[in-house]
Order: structure tokens, then C-alpha cells, then sequence
């Protein structure tokens, strides 16, 4: 049945390129990183707990946002050939990519200042790892919640991230290399404190968002190859670097220092990049599909918190759940989980079919150039990026993010005149 599955999940996404035309739309993207968390799921992780029931909702999500992205076209007057304004010159990369770098001290002292750590324990191997695990067991006997200087602080910073991946795209040479990717270094130093390698992942959902929104500004083309052998090689070594720093983090955040313990910590790792299907699985067959709805409260957490309507729990899902293969235990249930419980299930459906459609919105808006809309775009980016998790739109950080991003677009460029019609495909 798996493998059934899994044929009609890489139906889906030939489907949708095929439909949409599009390596780069978001909805293209969510169906092919479902094809690879299914292929990933079963070589990695056949023992988990599999619903066939699970995956067909799954699937239904996509369908559903797949004809949300196919109506925007259907009803829109939109031309494939037409004028397009030369994308603008974006202002102050220096001054926002370095500036990070402030923010991310401003959210570390602010972290440390509510346990009463000094900065200076920072500066030692020891006091590194004492820090680590100090703050792990805070994150989960305690409920400790971020404080608001370091929320404010991790806007600026995925903000900045956003423009360090654009800049890359657009302007590959015009200033250091290394600069493009300066406003990771402040979620690193965060997640080696708070052991969580969400603050990481999320950075790298930022800078590739606003690589992918640069490419189609500067090119104004939806024919972009997705898989370059520039796109393999630096997903090649993204990959790498992010399992070393998930395998660094279990190790810091257990006070591990036996390296012989590598095998357990693997094992125990699974969970994030294929525990989802197994998580959501176990929900699915469990939930009582008649509950009362939740209202938007799973999907966006974060806004419900900062008006006070009702308190975040750390970690959202505080039901730990037996994935399958031994004493292999998640709490991953998908953003699916989210939608559904906070609008049933025809409503998660039409939430999805709303995420294409604006998906087909901003992609043709930054096709023709019109770069304001690429903060909607950066949005559903990040939204389908991290649906194995939750919704990305669960952290007000995130949606702060969004609204500098927006405000920038729309002010802070420059140099704007017609140019010939832009080559697109029919």
C-alpha cells in the first residue's frame, strides 16, 4: 500500500508541474517535497506507523491547493506576454545583513538574562555546553517562552536572511560571498543555546524563499530549472551541514560525550525528517473528525498569544506519541493536523485551495516584476516549506518578518523603467 502511495504522490507532482508549468510556484514545491518525505519515509523509516487513510488526506491537501493555484489562472485576465518593469535596485544590504548580527546579540542576552546566565559563559567549550543543557531543560520542564527582546530580535534577523537570499540571487557578485549569508550566523548561536534546530531551519526557509523570489524577479521567466546542478550541489551540502548541526545538537542538548552513542542519537533523530507521515498517521486514525473546532488557534498560535486571546504552549503539541520501531517517540503531526482541527476538514481543504491561489497570485505578480508582491510569495514559501512541521504562520516572528519584508518591497527601491516583453511559458 505504501508504494501505491507513493506512485500517486509523484502522479500529483508531475501533475501540477505539468498543470502549473512552474518548478518554482509554491504549490509545485509542496508536491515535490511530499514525493521526497514519502521516498525518505519508507527507505528510512519502514518501521514507522503508516495510515493509508492519513496519506490520502494528505494527498487531498495538495489536490486542494493544486486547483486553488489552477483557478487564479482560469479567472485571471493575465497576458504571458507583457511589458515588465525592470526589477528595482534594492537599497542598504550592508547595513541590514550586518545589522543582524546586533539582533542576534540582543535575542542571546535577552535568552540568557531570564535564567540569569552570564554572556560570558559563551566564551568556553564548558560554558557553552553547560548553557545548552541548562536551557534544554528550561524549554521542557518549565515551559520556558522566548522573551519579547528576542522575538523582536528574530524578525529582524529572518528578515535580513530574506534579503541576504535575494541579494544572492540577484546580485551574485556585487558584494562578498559571504555576506549573503551573515544573518545566519545569529540563529546558530541561538540554537547552540537553546539546543532547538527549528531557529536554524528557519533561517534556511527565509534565504532560500528570498533566493527563489530573486531568481524570478531577475529573470521574469516561470521556466526556471528547479533541479541545476548549482541547486544539487548546494542542496547537496545544505543537507550536510544540517545534519551535522542536528546530530551536534542532540549531543549538547542530552550532555552527551560519548561519541560511541552516535547509532542512539541517529535512531532518536529520524523523527524530524520522516516522523511526520507516522505522527500525523497515529492523529488521524485517534481524532474524532465531529470534535468542535478550534478556530484558527493551531494555525496561528502566535497572533492568538500576542492579543491575549488564548496562551501558547511550548511546542504547540504536547502529545508525545510511539512512532513505531522500538522506543521512537514524536510529537510532529504536520501543519494538516493544525488546519484541520482549527477548521474541520472541508475548511482545512478551502484553506489549502486559498494558499494556491494566492501562491498563483504573487508567482505571476513577480514574474511581471512587481516586486512588492514578493512578500506574499516569501510567505507561502516558508508556509509550504515547513507543513511536515506546523504552520509557519504559528510564529509571530515569522509574520513580523513578512510585514518588514513588505514595507521593503514597496519603499526601499529604486530605478524602475519598461523593458521588452518578458519570454514565458504559455
Amino acid at each position: 500500500m505504501e508504494y501505491l502511495i507513493i506512485f500517486l504522490q509523484y502522479v500529483l507532482a508531475r501533475v501540477a508541474l505539468r498543470i502549473l508549468k512552474a518548478p518554482y510556484h509554491p504549490v509545485v514545491i509542496l508536491c515535490q517535497l511530499w514525493l521526497v518525505i514519502s521516498i525518505c519515509t519508507g527507505v528510512f523509516a519502514p518501521d514507522y506507523y503508516y495510515s493509508p487513510m492519513a496519506y490520502m488526506l494528505i494527498l487531498s491537501m495538495q489536490v486542494s491547493a493544486v486547483l486553488g493555484a489552477l483557478a487564479y489562472f482560469l479567472v485571471s485576465s493575465d497576458q504571458a506576454n507583457v511589458s515588465r518593469p525592470e526589477p528595482q535596485e534594492f537599497l542598504h544590504f550592508r547595513p541590514i545583513v550586518y545589522g543582524s548580527l546586533f539582533f542576534g546579540l540582543v535575542a542571546i542576552a535577552s535568552i540568557l538574562r531570564t535564567q540569569g546566565i552570564s554572556v560570558t559563559k559563551l566564551f568556553s567549550f564548558s560554558g557553552i555546553m553547560e548553557i545548552s543543557h541548562a536551557m534544554s531543560i528550561a524549554r521542557y520542564e518549565e515551559q520556558f517562552q522566548l522573551p519579547l527582546g528576542a522575538r523582536v530580535a528574530q524578525m529582524f534577523i529572518f528578515f535580513a536572511t530574506t534579503i541576504g537570499g535575494l541579494f544572492k540571487s540577484l546580485y551574485p557578485d556585487r558584494y562578498r560571498r559571504f555576506e549573503y549569508y551573515i544573518p545566519i550566523i545569529p540563529s546558530l548561536l541561538i540554537a547552540i543555546i537553546l539546543t532547538t534546530r527549528a531557529a536554524v531551519l528557519f533561517n534556511l526557509i527565509f534565504w532560500v524563499a528570498g533566493n527563489f523570489c530573486g531568481a524570478i524577479l531577475g529573470g521574469g521567466r516561470v521556466n526556471l530549472r528547479l533541479l541545476s546542478k548549482k541547486v544539487v550541489l548546494y542542496g547537496s551540502v545544505g543537507a550536510i551541514l544540517v545534519a551535522f548541526m542536528f546530530i551536534s545538537l542532540q549531543f549538547m542538548r542530552g550532555g552527551i560525550t560519548d561519541l560511541g552513542r552516535l547509532k542512539e542519537v541517529l535512531m532518536h533523530l529520524r523523527q524530524w525528517p520522516v516522523g511526520s507521515i507516522a505522527g500525523f498517521s497515529l492523529w488521524v486514525d485517534a481524532y474524532d473528525f465531529r470534535s468542535a473546532v478550534t478556530n484558527g488557534y493551531l494555525t496561528f498560535v502566535g497572533i492568538f498569544d500576542l492579543f491575549g486571546i488564548q496562551a501558547r504552549k511550548a511546542g504547540l503539541y504536547d502529545q508525545y506519541v510511539n512512532l513505531g520501531g522500538g522506543d521512537s517517540w514524536g510529537n510532529i503531526y504536520t501543519a494538516f493536523r493544525g488546519l484541520i482541527q482549527d477548521f474541520s476538514l472541508p475548511g482545512a481543504m478551502m484553506y489549502m485551495a486559498t494558499i494556491g491561489f494566492l501562491s498563483s497570485v504573487a508567482f505571476r505578480r513577480c514574474v511581471r516584476g512587481e516586486v512588492v508582491w514578493a512578500a506574499l510569495l516569501v510567505a507561502m514559501y516558508g508556509f509550504v516549506f515547513w507543513t511536515p512541521i506546523v504552520s509557519l504562520f504559528s510564529y509571530t516572528a515569522h509574520i513580523g518578518a513578512y510585514v518588514g519584508l513588505a514595507i521593503y518591497f514597496r519603499f526601499f527601491g529604486r530605478r524602475r523603467r519598461l523593458v521588452k516583453p518578458a519570454r514565458e511559458l504559455a
